[in-house]
């Protein structure tokens, strides 16, 4: 560990299980085989990546189709996979070099911004399908937010200043208010469709609940470094609060995708009588809940 340049070592309470510095691309891959602290790291998210590839061929070619879905419905799962894959790419190649390392990270920012996008177009395309004009609008909205989120990665030195003497920095405070921005067109759509007693709303809101509780569980698990804060050494393979936030990621990312789909799958079998239909306060929708497994 005393080996280790400061760049290569961010997380003060994991002492051993590293992988040598300066490998090679190639030694880099071999090295994901083997038991490291980066092990769950890598195959965690590359398995993620797998499964949104396999989400996006089979709703493509087999789900969309035969709900008569159109292109915009094909494009939420996009920023998952780039997510996904940045994300592996980092913990693998992450101790090539000191650079190499900093080049993955930018990366793997830049696919975490993708992967808010992908989750923001989802909840706003299925939750404004009946209100066109406050749909182009939010849409409008998300344009500008994809545009900072990308400037994000490429400016990433001036996010780095630390708050407090704590790991919470600067990104972190810009992540959170991006999330935060979420909260906005979820009370809008509530109110359009006439609050909570609505069924059609009360059936779905806790799906954005059950959401934003991973989510946030995972960024508890980042910023406190717990457990192996208490236990410095003791989690250093499994168990470290970079390995939870990975899988609290993922958890997320895979439940807003079988939500959102099958939110999707349901406003498209309605047809012409969705809006309609969604719109009526007090009309009982739990029976016409399709389920559906991508």
């Amino acid at each position: 560990m005393s080996q280790i340049e400061p760049y290569m070592w961010i997380n003060k309470y994991v002492h051993s299980a590293y992988r040598p510095t300066k490998l090679p691309k190639k030694l880099c891959v071999k090295s994901a085989f083997h038991w490291t602290n980066e092990t769950i790291n890598i195959w965690s998210h590359f398995i993620g990546f797998l499964y949104f590839t396999y989400c996006q061929v089979n709703n493509n070619f087999y789900v969309l189709p035969q709900i008569q879905a159109t292109a915009a419905d094909t494009l939420a799962l996009f920023g998952a996979q780039v997510c996904m894959f940045l994300s592996a790419c980092y913990h693998t190649f992450g101790c090539s070099s000191v650079e190499d390392r900093k080049y993955w990270l930018n990366m793997d920012v830049f696919g975490i911004s993708a992967g808010l996008i992908g989750m923001y177009l989802s909840g706003i395309y299925t939750a404004f399908l009946c209100f066109k004009d406050w749909l182009t609008n939010y849409l409008a909205a998300l344009a500008v937010l994809f545009a900072f989120t990308m400037y994000i990665p490429f400016q990433k030195e001036k996010f780095d200043k630390q708050l407090f003497g704590t790991r919470f920095g600067y990104l972190h405070l810009t992540y959170i208010c991006v999330i935060s921005f979420g909260l906005l067109p979820t009370a809008h759509w509530v109110l359009l469709h006439g609050g909570f007693e609505n069924s059609h709303v009360a059936t779905w809101f806790p799906n954005i609940l059950v959401l934003y509780g991973l989510i946030g569980t995972a960024f508890v698990f980042y910023v406190s470094l717990v457990p192996e804060r208490f236990l410095p050494g003791a989690f250093d393979i499994v168990g470290c609060s970079h390995q939870w936030w990975h899988l609290f990621i993922l958890a997320a990312m895979i439940w807003w995708q079988q939500a959102g789909m099958e939110l999707l799958t349901y406003l498209r079998l309605m047809g012409d009588k969705t809006c309609q239909l969604i719109t009526q306060p007090h009309l009982n929708l739990t029976t016409s809940h399709t389920t559906f497994t991508a």
